[in-house]
């Protein structure tokens, strides 16, 4: 398995377009931190703050959305193992707990033959995909239920607490 987590962690995930506005408002493209982040008026530090926030918000609601086929994707080319790399930034933390128990949640909501992974009847990469298309898929539902949430209330997000009053408010479905 952990080789498994290596190559899953190599990989850089995707979102559908439809939501590359959500990721211009509310984070900023290579980083802001402290007061240049208030400056920007971002809630997130980075893109993968919040591509992470959408990942738990989707898993925590259940919103497995896949992107649908023929809707054009993107990235923000940053390997899930640098996520919070503590090499750039002084003050930020080391995402590598959150790093594992986002690979654990994939590997519970994911239909993989773990028998088979090990026997080696099925290939890894195989294997890598379906994580991160579980992933991707579970993103893509918390985007949704954000972009909804500003449909409904434009002005939502700027309470200090929204963020997570959106993830106290979910009935926990995992």
């Amino acid at each position: 398995m952990k080789n498994l987590f290596e190559k899953w962690k190599a990989g850089i995930p995707k979102y559908s377009e439809v939501h590359k506005d959500l990721f211009t408002s509310l984070s900023q493209k290579f980083g802001a931190e402290g007061e240049k982040k208030i400056n920007l008026g971002k809630h997130f530090s980075t893109n993968y703050e919040l591509y992470t926030y959408a990942f738990f918000l989707g898993l925590y609601n259940n919103e497995f959305a896949p992107i649908p086929d023929g809707e054009k994707k993107t990235d923000f080319s940053h390997h899930i193992q640098h996520w919070g790399s503590k090499t750039t930034v002084s003050t930020r933390k080391d995402f590598t707990n959150l790093q594992e128990n986002m690979f654990i949640a994939l590997l519970a909501k994911t239909d993989i033959d773990l028998v088979a992974l090990e026997k080696g009847e099925l290939d890894e990469d195989d294997a890598v995909k379906l994580l991160i298309k579980t992933m991707e898929s579970y993103t893509n539902g918390g985007l949704i239920l954000i972009k909804e949430k500003l449909e409904e209330n434009p002005n939502y997000f700027l309470q200090p607490t929204s963020f997570l009053n959106m993830i106290l408010e979910t009935k926990i479905n995992v």
